[in-house]
Formats: structure tokens, C-alpha cells, sequence
């Protein structure tokens, strides 16, 4: 089953006794394109940051984002039902499983450290780390001194963080596509095969053209994902899209076990439709 991660955003995920929250972002890795952890918002409705006001909140009342690991997860339904991810854990056990701090993407650490070193957050481009033809980390121009020490640990962890395979699928769809001779596009989703989480294709869009043409690329063809330059490095060139296959978020890729076709996220196809009232 083939389903678009980026629908996939804000889905219910349902536990064995009831609603254990909803999809905040999906964390994988770049070594084998393998989810590794659902983040899931498990506090319902709007809630203010009033813990000042408690002395007596516990630290798990504080934390609401659970990491639910693959392991964990079914398949996402089809139809009318399809805005559900199932789960074989009950409600309480979701409440127990790892918080959102324990297992930070590569993008969130990166972040943590921007607003560490240079106490403002990130306005304008990205440091880069070896992309391009440059080497070394080149940081951004920062209105405040910092001592030799300080900038040493910085560059150490930075070091540190260039070699983290957690990713954020969330922070990942809006990165460049960079091919063997030019930039191709944009990465605009992310494709999961549901059937063992794994994420199949990257949906390539050129933005050339009204409308602009989309591709899905095989995640064997990514060479590299470089977050700090919110990049994914392929060997392609522009004139290797022209056969591939193209992109359209209708196209009937999922079938039910009465033959039905779904699209990418989960809708039923107009041919479907047709036959069923035909």
C-alpha cells in the first residue's frame, strides 16, 4: 500500500480502547528510508502553557507528544475510514512510550543549537556542511562575541550532528532536489510503502510549467539527504525525468480485498465510483 506521508499529518491514530491522539510528524532514517517513530500529539484540544501556576504537575502531565514505534503501527485505512492510523497499544500505553524529547530529528538538534550559539533563531539560509563543492562548516554571521572556547564546542557539535540519520518527514517535504548538474526541484511528499513503513518514493516537483510537473523518484536513487542544507543529493540529470514515471495524487495505486482502487491518500477513484453506481 502506497499512501502520501504528507496527508498522512494530523490523522487520528487509534488505540485498542479508543483515540490515542493524532499524527504530529513522522521520524525516519536516511540510511535505509526505514519510519522509525510516529510523533503523536496525544493532549486533545487547545491547551495554554500555564505549568507556572503548578507546583504539583508531574513531568509526564507535561509532556504531550509520544514517539509510537513501527513496530507498533498498522496499516492506514482506505475509504471512509482511511483518516485513521491503527495501533496495537491501548490509550495508557501510548501515554508511556518514549517523549518527543528522547528521540529529536536531526533538524530539531540542529535548531537547539542554532538558538544555543547564536541566541536568535534561524531567519535566512543554513550553514553548509561540505554541499556544493564547499568544505567545512561555514556558520552565519552573528551580532554577539564568542570566546574561542565556545566557538570550538560549537563547531564540535555541529560535527556531531552532521553524522545523525533521524529526520523529520515534516521538516524534509520543501527540500532542494539537487541532481548531478543542477538543482531539479523540490521535494513536495514523501511516499510510504504502509505495508512495512518504509518510504518508497520522493515526489520530485520541478515547479516549471502551469501546472508544474511532479515525478516520483526511487529512494535508491537519493545518494544523500543533507539536512544542513535542506538538500537531497541525486546522481539524476534533468533529461533522466522525461521517462520516468509521472506523479498525480489521483492515480489508483491501492486496491482492498474487494478490488476497489484508492489514490495516494486513501480516496476511492473515480473509476470505482463509476462501477459502483453502474
Amino acid at each position: 500500500m502506497l499512501r502520501s506521508i504528507k496527508d498522512l499529518m494530523g490523522y487520528p491514530v487509534s488505540a485498542k480502547d479508543g483515540k490515542a491522539g493524532k499524527v504530529k510528524d513522522v521520524l525516519f532514517g536516511d540510511l535505509h528510508w526505514r519510519v522509525r517513530y510516529l510523533d503523536v500529539e496525544t493532549r486533545r484540544g487547545l491547551h495554554l502553557n500555564l505549568r507556572y501556576l503548578s507546583k504539583d504537575e508531574s513531568e509526564d502531565d507535561q509532556v504531550t507528544r509520544r514517539l509510537i514505534e513501527r513496530k507498533h503501527l498498522g496499516l492506514p485505512q482506505l475509504g471512509i475510514d482511511r483518516r485513521e492510523i491503527p495501533t496495537d497499544l491501548t490509550v495508557d500505553e501510548v501515554s508511556k512510550c518514549e517523549g518527543f524529547g528522547s528521540h529529536l530529528s536531526a533538524e530539531e538538534k540542529y535548531e537547539m543549537e542554532f538558538r544555543r550559539f547564536f541566541r536568535h533563531a534561524i531567519y535566512d539560509e543554513r550553514p553548509l556542511f561540505g554541499s556544493f563543492g564547499i568544505s567545512g562548516y561555514m556558520p552565519p554571521v552573528t551580532a554577539y562575541e564568542h570566546s574561542d572556547k565556545e566557538i570550538r564546542s560549537h563547531l564540535d557539535r555541529m560535527g556531531e550532528l552532521a553524522g545523525e540519520h533521524l529526520h523529520s518527514a515534516k521538516a524534509v517535504i520543501g527540500y532542494h532536489v539537487v541532481g548531478k548538474e543542477e538543482t531539479l526541484g523540490l521535494v513536495g511528499d514523501l511516499i510510504l510503502d504502509a505495508e512495512n513503513w518504509e518510504i518508497a518514493y520522493l515526489v520530485l516537483d520541478t515547479r516549471h510549467g502551469i501546472p508544474s510537473r511532479k515525478y516520483l523518484v526511487d529512494m535508491d536513487q537519493v545518494t544523500r539527504l543533507d539536512w544542513s542544507s535542506s538538500s537531497m543529493e541525486t546522481a539524476l540529470r534533468a533529461k533522466d525525468l522525461l521517462p520516468m514515471r509521472r506523479y498525480w495524487v489521483y492515480d489508483p495505486v491501492n486496491k482492498d480485498s474487494t478490488d476497489h482502487e484508492y489514490d495516494y491518500s486513501g480516496k476511492p477513484c473515480l473509476r470505482s465510483l463509476m462501477e459502483d453506481v453502474f
